[in-house]
């Protein structure tokens, strides 16, 4: 689904939530057998672009998929931009993209497991991972992210669970592709 002006023809409402937590969480949870989390050091705008691909095709991401190999590059060729890897016994599971904002601000820009790891009780610690990691970096003083009704339906409650309270609500208009 693309964003479009409320006006257009076929347009469907989505809600946006909005999210932040101000301080660490206290419980550090347990990863399931053979999950890890890895840092990719390089920018890697292939591997941003595989990942935002299969990880939200389901969910409608679609913003993106036009973007040129310079755009990905731009994206990713930043020192505030981090990409994480969720593994599992080494093989890619999911991902997520954190990035660095002024005033000590870190949102969650992506987040998700891949659609064959879904379901294997992963999305709770590897949404507590990156959580970790991006208290981790230096100066945060607030994680936060946004999801949408056209996100897993665990999204929301994952997020909250993990210790973020929502601080705004937004209508955005969009129709089917």
């Amino acid at each position: 689904m693309r964003l479009v002006d409320a006006l257009t023809y076929g347009a469907v409402s989505v809600t946006v939530t909005s999210l932040e937590m101000a301080a660490p969480p206290d419980d550090v949870l347990t990863p399931p057998l053979g999950a890890t989390l890895r840092v990719v050091t390089e920018p890697r705008p292939d591997l941003s672009r595989d990942f935002y691909a299969r990880v939200g095709a389901e969910w409608h991401w679609v913003d993106r998929l036009e973007w040129s190999d310079d755009q990905w590059l731009a994206w990713v060729d930043r020192p505030e931009h981090h990409l994480l890897v969720c593994e599992t016994d080494g093989i890619a599971a999911g991902y997520a993209e954190l990035e660095e904002q002024p005033g000590g601000a870190v949102e969650i820009a992506y987040f998700g497991l891949l659609p064959e790891s879904l379901g294997r009780g992963l999305g709770r610690w590897w949404l507590g991972a990156v959580i970790a990691h991006a208290w981790s970096l230096p100066g945060v003083t607030r994680v936060w992210v946004h999801t949408c009704e056209l996100d897993s339906p665990a999204a929301l409650p994952n997020y909250l669970a993990r210790g973020f309270t929502e601080f705004d609500r937004q209508i955005e208009w969009r129709v089917p592709d």
